[in-house]
């Protein structure tokens, strides 16, 4: 059985408190800590272009990135799903707010943004002509993601929004001769968007304005690929992924991460287990963090054994240490 849940693995500077405070509110996989065997690896979003969870995805759909290449590159087409039909690099660029604060700019949640297709549409009239004025070109796949086709001359190297969101923009925002054409081609599409009707119908709604696209992917398809999309990948890569903990670990609140973790341990992770807690079968565990993964092994206790102390792994060393 194999098990996989993003945002388990919380940031360094707070996960020695947060395992303080596991086995009182998360007693079963605090358990299962004691009792796995763990291989931990480091990762590198910003090297990867990407995060934890979208690169355990793409292996999931069969990508392996070319020497030179980052994970997150296979983004491309594995969001844009059935509605690619060539074999050329594709590029999202999904639809954003970027919020300017005193001293840097961000990128906000994409999952926040709530947008509906009527607006998405409306911008995409707006947009167009800048963006074809520029030699690019356009193609709506979702309310909030477009595949762009780019210029010979424009080979960005970027990273997902889901990556990017919430830190400060300029650490992402390259200002290379060969990004130019893109920048300029996003700030006449801030022009266009500034007070266009679909962001004041926005702002009635208590929502962000749409102010910016961010541009990523890259990669060509791959066999399978395209046949599956991203929900359905998720679906087919494994019959147990907890996603509940992930939003709380993106926006780091971890008041409403233990929670959600009290949740997952008592609805999911316990009816898993048999008397003693531990799995009844064997299990494999990945927990995802922003900046490393954690493959867990738990292997059933034959009778005999069942019958003595479990020894307890030093689940600490791990989890609240760099890798």
């Amino acid at each position: 059985m194999l098990i996989v849940i993003p945002g388990a693995l919380p940031s360094l500077p707070v996960a020695a408190e947060l395992a303080r405070l596991l086995p009182q509110r998360a007693p079963v996989l605090h358990g299962w800590l004691q009792a796995a065997i763990a291989q931990v690896e480091a990762f590198d979003a910003r090297a990867q272009g990407c995060t934890p969870f979208e690169a355990w995805q793409l292996e999931q759909a069969g990508y392996r990135p070319a020497a030179g290449t980052p994970i997150g590159a296979g983004l491309g087409p594995l969001l844009a799903g059935p509605a690619v039909t060539d074999d050329q690099p594709v590029w999202l660029a999904e639809l954003a707010h970027l919020s300017l604060g005193t001293d840097q700019a961000t990128l906000v949640d994409p999952d926040l943004m709530d947008i509906r297709e009527d607006e998405a549409q409306a911008l995409l009239l707006a947009a167009r002509p800048s963006i074809e004025g520029a030699g690019f070109g356009v193609t709506a796949l979702a309310p909030q993601r477009w595949r762009l086709t780019l210029p010979d001359d424009v080979q960005p190297r970027t990273a997902s929004p889901a990556v990017v969101s919430g830190r400060p923009l300029r650490d992402w925002w390259t200002q290379d001769a060969a990004m130019r054409p893109w920048r300029r081609l996003v700030n006449e599409i801030q022009m266009a968007w500034y007070e266009h009707p679909a962001n004041e119908d926005r702002a009635a709604r208590g929502l962000p304005p749409i102010n910016a696209l961010w541009l990523y992917g890259g990669a060509a398809t791959w066999p399978g690929a395209t046949a599956t999309g991203h929900a359905s990948a998720e679906a087919a890569a494994t019959p147990h992924l907890f996603t509940t903990l992930d939003a709380a670990h993106r926006a780091q609140d971890w008041a409403a991460w233990l929670d959600a973790l009290t949740q997952l341990d008592t609805q999911h992770l316990r009816p898993l287990g048999g008397a003693s807690g531990l799995p009844t079968q064997p299990v494999q565990l990945i927990l995802l963090g922003a900046d490393r993964r954690a493959t867990l092994t738990l292997q059933p206790r034959n009778r005999l054994l069942a019958w003595l102390p479990a020894p307890k792994k030093n689940w600490n060393t791990w989890w609240s240490r760099p890798v």
